[in-house]
């Protein structure tokens, strides 16, 4: 009986010591329609609960696989962007099966981030790109296109095809870039990676490219490590002031304008 009430009380500790923590996964995300070109589009937002209303926050849009759908890449973030503070998005393409440049790219980004303005001020200077393989194909040229939009771009086994690269002398701006990889990913072979990375080199990108040991770097293994990493690489490279030029010209940020920014991962 002694040690039935002793595994109890054990069992209770445990209980009440994970409550602090548990009380950081509060924020919910919200599932967003709104219309964009006459057409309903969705998108999905956590705001954290816990940041004063007038204060501008950073955001990361996620940009989910061709194929998958925003909760697939969201989910990953929620608990990283609560403890952290940040706003993350993770807009719908068009078509699951693929992005289209045409009416998901920037004009759709920039509708999405607006919207999201209304509901919490956003930083216009600290605007970011999340994407994993396909989403990263699409989301580091989106980068390139719309620069001046967007502080950097993170993705993890991204390999850009060859004839994106035309896009280099389209970028207003040389937006920094990072991009994962696994020294065992036959799928994203650490060699094209490499040659990946001497070509954006020398078009004059930042690039780092970061190499996961023993690893083929599947996103639902090392998530934690790829995204801190990444949300301290995007601290590092926020939009030169004032930012994006249609954030400020819809009055983002302006709210509270010598707010500290969110801290990078402590």
């Amino acid at each position: 009986m002694k040690q039935s009430i002793q595994l109890c009380s054990a069992v209770l500790l445990a209980l009440f010591t994970a409550l602090p923590a548990c009380a950081k996964e509060k924020d919910k995300a919200e599932h967003v329609k709104f219309q964009f070109n006459g057409k309903d589009r969705e998108y999905l937002v956590q705001i954290p609960g816990s940041a004063a209303p007038n204060t501008p926050l950073p955001v990361v849009v996620l940009i989910h696989d061709q194929g998958g759908y925003a909760q697939d890449v969201l989910k990953y973030w929620t608990s990283f962007a609560s403890h952290q503070g940040f706003i993350v998005v993770s807009p719908e393409s068009t078509s699951n099966t693929m992005w289209n440049y045409q009416i998901d790219g920037p004009e759709f980004l920039h509708a999405v981030l607006l919207d999201v303005n209304k509901k919490h001020p956003i930083d216009p200077t600290k605007v970011y790109l999340f994407g994993g393989d396909t989403g990263g194909v699409f989301a580091i040229p989106v980068g390139f296109l719309d620069s001046q939009d967007w502080g950097a771009v993170c993705g993890i086994r991204v390999i850009v095809p060859t004839e994106d690269y035309t896009y280099f002398s389209h970028a207003v701006r040389k937006i920094p870039i990072q991009v994962w990889v696994g020294d065992s990913d036959d799928d994203h072979p650490l060699r094209v990676m490499t040659l990946e990375h001497d070509a954006f080199v020398k078009a004059g990108f930042p690039f780092d490219l970061r190499i996961i040991q023993n690893s083929d770097a599947n996103y639902g293994n090392v998530y934690d490590q790829v995204n801190e990493s990444c949300y301290k690489f995007f601290m590092k490279n926020p939009i030169p002031a004032p930012g994006a030029p249609y954030l400020v010209q819809a009055g983002a940020g302006t709210a509270a304008p010598a707010a500290a920014p969110a801290a990078a991962p402590k």
